[in-house]
């Protein structure tokens, strides 16, 4: 009975060991942009940067910290950028795999300082980059209030990550096209 008893106990600790660490972020995670300097990633000409999660690509973004327009973390001093009124997509994009797969992509989004809102899409990739599919559906809300975004996802094995704002167009030659800067922060995947 004692070892039936002892059995089922290490079962069940087993079972939420397992659980506990399929719902917990990877290492490093989440990525809140704070190093480097905005000084390492001050233009929106594509460039990867050395973040404290990996490398990552920056296409028309920028690390940015200006104070009461930027939407941070409260507790943060930086964040990404992405550039308004463009005709091509700009990316947050990682350059690395995590190798556990993903459950679930929280972040943190908003509009820079006045500017309007935009489309932008969660993408991942299992193929090292090479494809990428969309996870959940466009977000359009962006505004001067930052909001989580969360996806829920079941994904097996190697997997990769990027934020693709939509090339809308010049919101200023079209008022009708809504395509401004978008702040972003606290990137975090969690394991599957």
């Amino acid at each position: 009975m004692k070892l039936l008893q002892s059995t089922i106990v290490l079962f069940l600790l087993s079972v939420t060991l397992c659980s506990a660490q399929k719902n917990s972020s990877y290492s490093n995670f989440p990525e809140n942009f704070e190093q480097p300097d905005t000084a390492a990633k001050s233009h929106y000409k594509k460039e990867e940067v050395k973040l404290k999660t990996g490398q990552w690509v920056l296409d028309q973004a920028i690390l940015a910290a200006v104070e009461g327009k930027d939407r941070f973390n409260p507790t943060g001093k930086q964040c990404i950028r992405m550039q308004q009124n463009r005709n091509k997509s700009a990316y947050l994009e990682m350059n690395f795999d995590l190798t556990e797969g993903a459950s679930k992509v929280t972040l943190l989004y908003g509009s820079y300082y006045k500017d309007p809102s935009c489309t932008w899409r969660l993408e991942y990739s299992t193929d090292g980059g090479s494809t990428w599919q969309q996870a959940g559906a466009d977000v359009t809300d962006a505004s001067a209030e930052a909001k989580t975004a969360t996806f829920s996802l079941n994904v097996k094995g190697k997997v990769r990550f990027r934020i693709n704002k939509l090339g809308l167009g010049d919101g200023k030659a079209d008022p009708a096209i809504k395509n401004g800067r978008l702040s972003i922060d606290d990137f975090n995947v969690y394991k599957n």
